[in-house]
């Protein structure tokens, strides 16, 4: 990004007000005074210093309960709990994993051998980097889906399973019977009716956008927490070093418009950011 263009002046007293609304609805500013910022260079009152070393993990509030926990497999398993946040889970290939509530995703640190193979119950929402050498494999109780590079959203239990490719296809096929498979393209939802895939056309395109509703990262690099962001928000976001980028963080988006993202981002790690018109975000150093 060039940092040379004239960049749009960011409101930042609207986006303080609103992450301002946010911690008083956590309880963060129970005696502490407040201002908003009037520069172009978002700021916060150095006050709230301690309010920012919390909001890591509850600054949109009701935190869902997950666990990394090695298994004998060698695996990591992550479970989320009743709430209706959206954990983001980065994986090591790069491709991303929406994990909604009452769901457990087991998955290697690093991903070795002919396939990059993952276990899965519950609902997700799977983007996935394309390999063609090593394809993706998405393994369930009910059903194997094989992938290259693609989108899909996945619903799946001991008994059925309900998938919703957005982009790209994948191959399904039902784990009982290894002969019932169904190649499914964009836009086309298969389900489980006993030894049987029966294919449908996807009318409603929303129908996968709840990943987007209540966002949380659990202590995600800056980096992977930019790029979901990016792609959810078709924005670009750019870094003033290399050091900004492997920045730690947990923090929640919920419903969040993308300057409140930048502010609330910008007030965790101490940063400034600008806003360059048809160009996206840039994060740099407080000067």
């Amino acid at each position: 990004m060039d940092q040379t263009e004239t960049y749009e002046k960011v409101d930042t007293g609207k986006a303080w007000k609103q992450v301002h609304r946010r911690l008083q609805d956590e309880g963060l500013l129970s005696g502490v005074g407040e201002s908003a910022g009037s520069s172009s260079e978002f700021s916060f009152p150095r006050q709230l210093a301690y309010a920012a070393s919390i909001i890591f993990l509850i600054v949109a509030g009701g935190v869902g309960y997950f666990l990394y926990q090695p298994g004998s497999s060698g695996l990591m398993t992550l479970r989320t709990g009743t709430d209706d946040n959206t954990l983001v889970q980065t994986l090591m290939d790069g491709s991303v994993v929406y994990i909604a509530g009452n769901s457990v995703l087991s998955y290697p640190e690093e991903f070795r051998g002919r396939e990059r193979k993952v276990f899965f119950s519950g609902e997700a929402f799977f983007d996935i980097q394309n390999q063609t050498a090593q394809p993706f494999v998405v393994a369930t109780d009910r059903v194997i889906i094989e992938v290259m590079g693609t989108a899909f959203n996945l619903k799946s239990t001991e008994d059925d399973f309900e998938l919703i490719v957005e982009d790209g296809s994948v191959r399904v096929t039902l784990a009982d019977f290894p002969g019932e498979t169904e190649i499914v393209g964009k836009w086309e939802m298969a389900t489980g009716k006993g030894n049987r895939i029966e294919k449908l056309p996807v009318i409603d395109h929303t129908y996968v956008s709840w990943r987007m509703n209540r966002m949380q990262f659990r202590d995600e690099s800056l980096a992977n927490i930019a790029s979901v962001i990016s792609k959810s928000y078709n924005v670009d976001i750019d870094f003033q070093h290399d050091r900004i980028r492997q920045r730690r963080m947990s923090v929640t988006f919920h419903n969040n418009d993308i300057n409140t993202i930048a502010a609330v981002i910008a007030f965790s790690l101490d940063l400034e950011y600008e806003i360059f018109p048809g160009s996206g975000i840039f994060f740099r150093e407080k000067r």
